[in-house]
């Protein structure tokens, strides 16, 4: 990472807006009075990167009324790219934190939903977290001797940092786990083809059973034709046999006609015998009277 250059206000020491432009200078030496801001112009470049300073929280902020904000905008280059972060502290609330990239068109925002995540992506782009850094290229004052004085572990830690042995830790895992997808991958083959195997070890068996159940669709498929043809039968006799049951029933309600009409017609003859009866015995009377009469005479 090298520093490009550097707006500093409202942060430690700093009241007043101060700049510094880095792009001319290869070798520098700061000096100046207690107080006048020589520690607080390297604990600004910590703070905007790792919001890590000798202050704490709003700590840093300048103690003067009138400050309203710490703030501190950092330009550097890293890896032939050039980066901005932008940490901000209004006193009573919470950090402000933007980081951006700068493209061809301007400033392209690199900030992520969260501060938290936003940090990660600056460290994760720097590859540095605030331990590697100031026990690597920045030492603090009066912890010049910080790295040698941490364990086996730590300086191991530091030192993977520093040369980017992440970067190998990374590819090693996803080589890893790589290797056991490919690994799955050709299990699940071997399964397959196995299964392929056993399949095909059926194979006369299968085509055996094929003709079966072939010979058994023929059987079945010849069964049904008859089936078919019986039924369309069935159904030719029950179309019969509903227009001989229609045809007996106009036969059955003609003949209840007949009847009924018959059984009028034997009433009327009946009336008319009776009344032929009635003139016949009136005729005989009269005659039997006519003989009375001419007797008498």
């Amino acid at each position: 990472m090298i520093p490009l250059h550097i707006r500093i206000s409202g942060f430690l020491s700093y009241h007043d807006a101060v700049e510094l432009d880095f792009t001319s200078i290869d070798l520098a030496c700061i000096s100046g009075h207690n107080g006048a801001g020589k520690s607080s112009l390297l604990d600004a470049i910590t703070w905007s990167l790792f919001g890590e300073a000798r202050g704490k929280s709003s700590d840093v902020i300048n103690l003067r009324a009138d400050v309203k904000a710490a703030e501190v905008v950092l330009t550097f280059q890293h890896e032939d790219n050039t980066y901005r972060v932008q940490r901000t502290l209004p006193r009573n609330k919470n950090t402000i934190l933007e980081f951006q990239v700068q493209t061809q068109t301007g400033w392209k925002p690199l900030t992520e939903k969260t501060t938290r995540e936003t940090q990660a992506r600056i460290e994760q782009t720097l590859r540095l977290d605030f331990d590697t850094f100031v026990n690597a290229s920045f030492f603090l004052q009066g912890k010049a001797d910080q790295f040698t004085q941490q364990n086996a572990t730590r300086r191991k830690e530091v030192l993977s940092n520093i040369l980017g042995l992440e970067m190998w830790e990374e590819y090693k895992n996803k080589t890893a786990e790589k290797r056991k997808a490919l690994e799955r991958a050709v299990d699940e083959l071997d399964g397959r083809i196995r299964e392929i195997d056993a399949e095909l070890s059926e194979e006369d068996l299968r085509k055996a059973r094929l003709a079966e159940l072939e010979s058994s669709l023929k059987q079945l498929t010849t069964a049904r034709t008859a089936h078919e043809s019986i039924l369309e039968n069935i159904k030719r006799n029950a179309a019969l046999i509903e227009e001989q049951r229609k045809m007996t029933q106009m036969l059955s309600d003609g003949l209840n006609r007949a009847r009924s009409a018959l059984a009028g017609l034997e009433e009327r003859l009946a009336s008319k015998q009776a009344d032929r009866d009635s003139y016949t015995d009136l005729v005989h009377r009269a005659k039997d009277v006519e003989t009375t009469y001419k007797a008498w005479q």
